[in-house]
């Protein structure tokens, strides 16, 4: 016995800290509902809220709550006596609870606004003995009833030019961008030609495997190793590029994108190019066209001998007339 009694002191004590906490916060909660409950039953007792006939819906549901807080009463007392909860009924009951009234969320956005037109008659309207019924009775009514007097409420609507609240409220606002000019028209037509070329020029040194290295060199970076045989070309560059792009982009969305027919089959062609000699005729004409050829010096223009029909046959008739004299 003394050795249980020491056990659960120390199963106390290790519970001790969490045990306050809750009380505490439990403490607040009964504060304010003690004031709501009082105010309520001053009420009932000046016949103010009739309570012989209601929404069942919501009778079940207040009846649910009591039984859970009684549960968790009962829960925190044998925590504070320190004993043991493991296996004991009281934790199966909180957890069937919680669990109906997690299933019973959608009913009750359903009846949301039935409800609250409901409390909204009763307190500034006509008699509550007519506006809150049984539930048969309110099933009837909602058959004879115009089907458009519960429609959605208006009021409840923000409007487009009221004035911001602040604290927002918990409306979505989107944000206002300040108005912005377009510069295109101030620029001169040399100007434009001029970024024009420096656009040009930048997207050529990104492609130029030389410029890559120089930067490669100065970056803190570590190296990247790729594997390839020879001299890559422009062409299979601009491939890869779009492929390490397009790989990125699936990362970031977590997609598949579809590859259509044109891209296997170029895909196909760069595998089996990517032998190091595409790479070799990329600037070769560029190279030649920088090369100081000489030029041939003519006097005129140059004249084609064209070749005339019957020579052979006027030699033949000189060869005869030679021979007769």
């Amino acid at each position: 016995m003394s050795g249980e009694h020491v056990g659960s002191e120390d199963l106390a004590g290790k519970d001790a800290p969490r045990l306050l906490d809750l009380l505490k916060e439990m403490k607040d909660g009964l504060d304010v509902v003690k004031s709501k409950v009082e105010a309520l039953t001053v009420k009932v007792k000046q016949d103010k809220l009739p309570t012989s006939e209601g929404i069942s819906y919501l009778e079940a549901k207040h009846l649910l709550l009591l039984d859970y807080c009684q549960s968790i009463v009962y829960y925190l007392l044998r925590k504070a006596k320190g004993l043991s909860i493991e296996g004991h009924p009281v934790v199966r009951n909180l957890v069937e609870i919680r669990l109906f009234l997690e299933k019973i969320r959608p009913i009750d956005k359903k009846l949301d606004y039935q409800i609250q037109k409901l409390t909204k008659a009763a307190e500034g309207g006509p008699a509550p003995e007519k506006i809150v019924t049984s539930n048969k009775e309110l099933g009837k009514s909602q058959k004879e009833e115009d089907p458009l007097k519960f429609r959605p409420n208006p009021e409840m609507l923000v409007s487009k030019t009221a004035p911001e609240v602040a604290g927002g409220g918990g409306v979505y606002r989107p944000p206002k961008f300040a108005p912005t000019v377009m510069d295109d028209d101030k620029i001169s037509k040399k100007e434009k030609q001029a970024l024009r070329r420096d656009k040009a020029m930048v997207r050529q040194a990104k492609q130029s495997s030389f410029v890559n290295e120089l930067m490669a060199n100065f970056e803190d970076r570590p190296e990247e190793v790729r594997e390839t045989v020879g001299a890559e070309s422009i062409e299979l560059t601009r491939y890869l590029a779009k492929r390490e792009a397009k790989e990125r982009q699936e990362e970031e969305l977590f997609t598949r994108a579809p590859v259509t027919r044109r891209e296997k089959k170029l895909e196909k062609h760069m595998t089996k190019s990517r032998n190091g000699l595409l790479g070799l005729t990329d600037g070769f004409f560029d190279d030649v066209k920088m090369l100081p050829l000489e030029e041939r010096e003519t006097d005129g223009p140059i004249e084609h001998s064209t070749p005339k029909r019957g020579g052979k046959r006027n030699k033949k008739r000189k060869l005869f007339a030679r021979i007769l004299m």
